[in-house]
């Protein structure tokens, strides 16, 4: 899809949104239409939700009980966001601007002893966690261009792990903590590549127009979006690139798949040929596809409770986080038919905005009508 036609759709949702329905009855609005409240993650047990929110006119990030009751605003520093917590809940990784540049900070869990762990005169943004939560990867272009680094949670052993003249972003650990998922542009289509935790034995796992991948949660398939069929689609392919499987069709755009904790299931935020995004969830092999929001709103940003019971997700136009509470899939579908169909001659793809960033173009549209 070229990217005039991905700004259609992004129009189209501004001129279109009316306030939304949900298919799912199991519904629980978090958080209120007065701020814009994004970038959230689950606490690892499920218990509490911390984001970033608007609130006071600058961002900074806050904390709340799973069901949106005790709000505690834990920076007021401002120009912070994607807040992320370690694997065992007692700190949170975020990234700011406070000091004048982007740069990567840790802090407690109830917002204490913030660190400054990265102080390069570059931009350098948080990405992700190692799984046993003493080492952070990030992205910075303090090189000329973005880069994947590692650092230890308290700041020491700052390592470079690619050094390629072009993009390398979106570092996610295998969930065994040996390996890297990322995507690049190095050899002019922007790819899936694979590296050991140390930055050793790069390999590139698509060759065809790939990008945000996504591990299942044994670690051994990478779920991702491709437009080598036409649109934006969810692919799944083993951890090595092989048995590349097409699950859907008739999407436009997703944002990043996520598995659910059981590796069952993924969720996904589309735009359908209605030119609206809403929250799929389907089985990990494409089938049993389940539509969970209706209606003309923008419904964004799915993230699965650790326990599997619950997705939140960010509604446009208010800016406001909501939870579903997920059903078993009862209406089965059509599985899809993997295709082998030859990509178009699309335009190199130059940037990589995240759903996130998308949802805070249309949200800061619909303010100034």
């Amino acid at each position: 899809m070229t990217q005039k036609l991905f700004g259609l759709a992004i129009l189209l949702c501004v001129i279109l949104g009316t306030p939304s329905s949900l298919a799912n009855e199991n519904v629980t609005q978090l958080t209120s239409s007065s701020t814009l409240d994004f970038f959230w993650s689950w606490s690892p047990d499920g218990t509490k939700i911390v984001f970033t929110s608007n609130q006071f006119g600058i961002s900074d990030i806050w904390v709340m009980d799973c069901d949106g009751s005790n709000r505690v605003q834990l920076t007021s520093a401002g120009g912070t966001f994607n807040p992320i917590w370690s694997p065992d809940g007692t700190k949170i990784a975020f990234t700011s601007n406070r000091s004048g540049n982007w740069d990567v900070w840790v802090m407690d869990s109830d917002g204490s002893n913030q660190v400054h762990l990265t102080t390069s005169s570059a931009k350098d943004l948080f990405s992700s966690w190692s799984p046993d939560g003493t080492t952070i990867a990030f992205i910075s272009n303090r090189t000329g261009n973005e880069d994947i680094y590692m650092i230890d949670s308290d700041g020491r052993n700052e390592i470079q792990l690619t050094t390629s003249s072009a993009y390398d972003g979106l570092p996610t650990w295998s969930p065994d903590g040996t390996m890297i998922v990322f995507h690049s542009n190095q050899t002019g289509n922007m790819d899936i590549w694979i590296m050991d935790s140390d930055g050793d034995n790069k390999k590139q796992l698509t060759t065809d127009r790939a990008w945000l991948p996504e591990w299942s949660p044994d670690g051994k398939k990478i779920a991702f979006v491709s437009d080598r069929s036409g649109d934006l689609n969810i692919w799944v392919m083993n951890d090595d690139g092989s048995n590349k499987v097409q699950l859907t069709t008739d999407f436009t755009f997703t944002g990043i798949p996520k598995w659910s904790p059981d590796g069952k299931r993924i969720a996904v935020g589309a735009l359908s040929s209605a030119w609206v995004s809403h929250i799929w969830i389907m089985n990990s092999d494409g089938s049993n596809r389940k539509q969970l929001t209706t209606g003309k709103e923008c419904n964004l940003s799915p993230r699965w409770s650790p326990d599997g019971k619950n997705i939140a997700f960010t509604s446009d136009p208010d800016g406001t986080i909501w939870v579903i509470t997920i059903e078993e899939i009862t209406t089965p579908t059509k599985p899809v038919t993997p295709t082998s169909t030859s990509m178009e001659n699309i335009p190199a793809f130059e940037s990589v905005i995240t759903i996130f960033g998308l949802f805070i173009v249309i949200f800061i549209l619909r303010r100034r009508r």
